[in-house]
């Protein structure tokens, strides 16, 4: 019995659901995956692909009209970048998304060319993951560090936090020193990740007067001070670290996790960080944006 068009429709978006599921459930329990932007795509594109391609034969009008609907399951997984960053970031889920819909119509035509061209078919194959290869390599970083930091020139408003032990700490007394705050938070993975180069860069500037870092613990889903230091003394973690009751965080727009901002000298924010992304190198981002804050400024004959 031949199956009906509803049916056909039914099984191709499982074939993607599916698809996005083994994505997902593998991002959750490979670390290394969810870590680093580069291997989530190499994942869903070859489960996208692997999708269209088990829905080839079914294909019988549009492969782009098929390709669609295999992966439009994989927007759970757009929707899910977006949740984890905001909207922030929001080029990365969009690219993400297109680069699953164009592997899931390579997997298809992959399919639909096997019984009249096999050579054309590996060919395909072979084009597609070389792209997939490509994009991985070049595009993803750049597009990472494009989607993430915004470079600006604006005056920060005045904010206050406190040390661990309970010290206040306010803007004004920053002044005068390059300060790079990184808000973050105990439950946060990426934080987590995040943390570990940001410790990196401190200790390049942690003899520097001029510099400070603070990893400022944020009010966030039951956190403490305690629980703040707890954290930072089991991954033996040096950096400089203070609490927000959630006053520095809305003065300064952070509204997601983790974010990283740097301050110049007269208070005013010139980079902002958003999300966490092993391609990017934070450490070395970092770096550089606190070493042009300290160069002196060059001279206008």
């Amino acid at each position: 019995m031949k199956p009906t068009p509803r049916a056909l429709r039914l099984a191709e978006l499982g074939a993607g659901f599916l698809a996005i599921c083994i994505v997902l459930a593998a991002a959750i329990s490979i670390h290394a995956i969810a870590k680093d932007l580069r291997l989530l795509w190499v994942l869903t594109g070859t489960a996208f692909f692997v999708a269209g391609y088990a829905r080839g034969r079914s294909a019988v009008h549009s492969v782009w009209s098929h390709g669609v609907l295999v992966s439009c399951p994989g927007l759970l997984g757009t929707a899910a970048l977006i949740m984890n960053d905001g909207l922030h970031r929001l080029l990365m889920p969009i690219a993400l998304a297109v680069t699953a819909t164009l592997l899931t119509v390579a997997g298809i035509e992959t399919r639909r060319l096997w019984s009249g061209s096999r050579r054309s078919s590996w060919l395909l194959c072979f084009i597609s993951f070389a792209a997939l290869a490509f994009i991985c390599i070049v595009a993803v970083p750049f597009l990472s560090a494009h989607a993430s930091v915004k470079h600006m020139d604006r005056s920060a408003p005045s904010f206050a936090l406190s040390a661990l032990d309970g010290t206040p700490l306010k803007s004004s007394d920053m002044r005068g020193r390059v300060v790079v705050l990184s808000f973050w938070t105990t439950w946060c993975l990426a934080c987590h990740w995040e943390l570990s180069e940001i410790e990196s860069a401190y200790k390049r500037y942690q003899h520097d007067p001029e510099v400070l870092f603070l990893a400022v613990d944020m009010n966030w889903g039951g956190e403490t001070p305690a629980k703040a230091r707890d954290f930072l003394e089991s991954k033996k973690l040096d950096l400089p670290a203070g609490f927000d009751s959630g006053g520095a965080a809305r003065a300064l727009g952070v509204d997601s996790l983790p974010t990283l901002i740097v301050l110049d000298q007269q208070g005013n924010i010139r980079m902002v960080h958003y999300g966490y992304d092993a391609s990017e190198h934070i450490e070395t981002v970092v770096s550089k944006s606190v070493q042009s804050l300290l160069s002196p400024p060059a001279k206008s004959w």
